[in-house]
């Protein structure tokens, strides 16, 4: 069954998937079937900002905000999302661990750019939002957006099957970059599409991912005036689920500094590392 996904067109059956998820419908009808979602994936109704009646479409509930102070800002390296570390570990040789025995290319995951070298040798974060967790993204640190790239691709979905099968997923799928400059140098936030989350936004700019016309050339970017961003403000989100990995320089973390074990759940917020204090 699993094979059958290679002859499936994923991106434009997520893109109708996403317009079938934000239609506007009666609001009685929507409220039956976000309580279904809620049930199937039990989903924490009492951090939500808005009752479920509140809600027009099923994706307008998916990209929910939560109530002022469920997540709280716990130091300056914290998780960027809700979700499960997958892991955590080191850039060695350009590669950086997909899962046991793959890896995938550093320098073709953040779409070419020269920054990719900065990271080699330094710290990645793995993480997986389910259709149960909050879906907005934020910044792991306080720092500046310097750069972002658009790097167009497929979208497989990022379960087990497509982590222990499809080689270099994280560098074929469709893929945001955020590049944030920081008190730890740069620090690269890089948003993962997958089936059914075809479209990624970002607070600071106006694109969006998976919306037809597609182009296959990486869109960079440069931001000279200043988008300062604290640890913990929303960098963008996810208009279903996916992965998101947070890049780290050589030399900003020792392996003892890290204080969560991998595989493990996090919340947004949660502090990720015994970095000096701002």
């Amino acid at each position: 069954m699993h094979g059958l996904l290679r002859f499936v067109p994923k991106n434009h059956f997520s893109h109708f998937t996403g317009l079938l998820a934000h239609t506007r419908l009666p609001r009685p009808l929507v409220a039956t079937l976000i309580r279904r979602f809620v049930r199937a994936y039990g989903v924490n109704l009492e951090e939500a900002a808005h009752p479920v009646d509140d809600y027009r479409s099923l994706g307008e509930f998916f990209t929910r905000d939560l109530i002022p102070g469920a997540r709280p800002i716990e130091g300056p390296f914290v998780s960027p999302v809700d979700g499960r570390l997958r892991e955590w570990g080191r850039v060695a040789g350009g590669r950086i661990p997909q899962v046991k025995g793959k890896t995938y290319g550093l320098a073709e995951f953040l779409g070419g750019d020269d920054v990719a070298s900065t990271f080699d040798g330094g710290h990645f974060f793995n993480f997986y939002l389910s259709p149960r967790d909050y879906h907005h993204i934020h910044a792991p640190v306080r720092g500046q957006v310097a750069r972002s790239l658009h790097v167009p691709g497929r979208l497989w979905p990022v379960n087990d099957w497509s982590l222990a099968s499809i080689d270099d997923l994280f560098a074929v799928n469709e893929r945001v970059v955020t590049i944030l400059k920081s008190r730890y140098g740069v620090v690269a936030i890089v948003m993962i599409g997958a089936t059914n989350v075809g479209k990624m936004t970002v607070t600071y700019d106006s694109f969006v991912t998976n919306v037809p016309p597609r182009s296959r050339e990486v869109r960079r970017r440069d931001y000279p005036s200043p988008v300062v961003l604290a640890a913990g403000d929303r960098l963008g989100t996810f208009h279903m689920g996916s992965s998101v990995v947070v890049l780290v320089r050589k030399g900003v973390l020792r392996d003892e500094e890290v204080l969560v074990a991998s595989p493990c759940d996090v919340r947004m917020g949660q502090r990720l590392a015994s970095t000096p204090e701002d």
